[in-house]
């Protein structure tokens, strides 16, 4: 298990983990890296979603937001971009400095973290993990799974809201486009630190093609990819994980909840656990 620890500035507590090298965890007892998750989807109606999806996207100029993740980067993606994550500049940051102070007036102001990540981004090189992305159901970042209300963007996307009752989701919580501007591609990370957990996903591309998607092996510093000729996949987010640079603009649309029984099952999601420290053990959870 990894410790997480909380960074306070003013009243705000925010979440950071260093760089550990744990190795790929997988998903479930049987380890798998990166699943593709065709086979338990419909894809009949991906040219009209993914036209819908494009459509969506450009009618929604006022509604994106950047992109964010919580913890240190691998060193290899520090040296390639030539910065930091957010959270590693927040845990060193001297409040008494310039950026300091201003950083400590926005969370002052705001009450949350959302403007100081954002300067961060501006102006002290923090790497931008994806470039934005669109909310069409929204909930706690710390709690993707659970909760979460449809935004006014979601309207814009009547077929593809009619199609997500069709996943195998016993309840769907946060919705949403991650996007990427052409040549940037998706910097190496976890959603969070490493512990058991019950997030489940599903990423999908529809007819825009597969991505290079990949899970990333810290200790044998190799990227295990995505079958090339997947259009959905899941995989377990404590992972380090990531998309190389494309040359065109993409979206992933990413779905968080609960699967159904029959898919944990089929998954080897014990008890729902996407990973559990028992797994390791061979320990019932």
């Amino acid at each position: 298990m990894q410790e997480l620890k909380f960074i306070k500035i003013g009243k705000v507590d925010i979440p950071h983990f260093e760089y550990e090298e744990y190795g790929v965890q997988g998903a479930g007892i049987k380890n798998t890296p990166i699943v593709n998750m065709d086979k338990y989807i419909d894809h009949s109606q991906d040219t009209e979603l993914h036209y819908e999806c494009l459509k969506g996207l450009a009618m929604n100029e006022h509604n994106f937001k950047m992109g964010m993740f919580f913890g240190a980067l691998p060193p290899f993606e520090e040296k390639q971009r030539q910065g930091r994550s957010w959270t590693s500049i927040a845990n060193d940051l001297d409040l008494n400095s310039q950026h300091g102070k201003i950083i400590k007036e926005l969370i002052e102001k705001d009450g949350t973290y959302k403007s100081a990540y954002r300067y961060m981004y501006y102006g002290m090189n923090a790497v931008i993990p994806w470039f934005f992305g669109l909310y069409l159901k929204e909930n706690s970042f710390v709690d993707k799974t659970g909760g979460g209300e449809w935004t006014k963007a979601s309207e814009d996307f009547p077929l593809l809201k009619k199609y997500l009752e069709s996943l195998p989701f016993k309840h769907i919580g946060r919705v949403l486009f991650f996007c990427t501007y052409p040549g940037t591609g998706v910097a190496t990370h976890r959603d969070a630190h490493l512990a058991d957990h019950k997030d489940h996903n599903i990423n999908l591309f529809f007819e825009g093609g597969s991505r290079p998607s990949f899970v990333w092996d810290e200790i044998t510093k190799e990227k295990i990819y995505l079958d090339s000729s997947a259009k959905s996949y899941f995989f377990n987010n404590r992972d380090y994980h990531g998309v190389d640079p494309e040359p065109n603009f993409r979206y992933t649309l990413r779905v968080d909840g609960t699967f159904t029984d029959e898919l944990c099952n089929e998954l080897g999601l014990e008890n729902g656990y996407t990973w559990s420290e028992k797994f390791k053990k061979g320990i019932d959870t």
